[in-house]
């Protein structure tokens, strides 16, 4: 078990992207600042593939007359369990999912995990006023509502697979089959063969 591939960045399609401030600039231009958070999916599937399904666990305790919840994420190292634990309060939304969603996001950070996240710019999101396939729907306080895409993560917070140059960026071409002058190649052939056993095993 290799513990620093937890620190390892997630794919683009593991990164949620949430609106910290939006509003509107004088002309009237909507505005929408964000950042990126991991999935606690990814979170898990880290985990999984990192530790093994039955090399870590997590458990959460209410905060007493604080309305928070903690989450403790144990990874057993060495016959023994090191627990790291963080906390978060629980949202206004869905409370208890919420809290529990955010406290284990940050336990994931206290061993590695999207860490990298923190050194990330907020951004500036793409505003339309139509609708757009992929983009996300929100609105400002006055009602307004606009579509919003994020913007792309920076190389150096995307997995090293995904930086690797491409086939066709590269000096080394990958073979390409040329289907008309094959076709072409057989017809001249098959007009001038006359033994059917032949045309067959061509």
């Amino acid at each position: 078990m290799n513990l620093d591939q937890l620190d390892e960045p997630f794919a683009a399609e593991d990164i949620e992207w949430r609106i910290q401030q939006s509003g509107k600039t004088r002309d009237g231009k909507v505005w929408a600042l964000v950042l990126a958070y991991d999935t606690n999916r990814a979170i898990m599937k880290r985990l999984d593939d990192v530790c093994g399904k039955a090399g870590w666990r997590n458990e959460y305790r209410d905060i007493p007359n604080n309305g928070g919840v903690e989450c403790g994420i144990s990874i057993k190292i060495d016959s023994e369990w090191v627990t790291k634990w963080d906390a978060a309060e629980n949202t206004q939304v869905e409370a208890v999912k919420g809290g529990r969603s955010g406290a284990m996001k940050r336990a994931a950070v206290q061993w590695g995990i999207g860490r990298y996240l923190y050194n990330l710019e907020e951004g500036f999101a793409q505003i339309s006023s139509d609708k757009k396939q992929g983009w996300h729907r929100a609105k400002l306080k006055d009602g307004t509502g606009f579509y919003w895409l994020p913007p792309s993560l920076p190389d150096w917070a995307m997995p090293a697979l995904c930086n690797q140059p491409s086939p066709e960026n590269t000096n080394q071409k990958s073979p390409s089959v040329d289907c008309e002058q094959i076709l072409k190649d057989f017809s001249d052939y098959a007009s001038k063969e006359t033994d059917k056993k032949k045309l067959i095993e061509r």
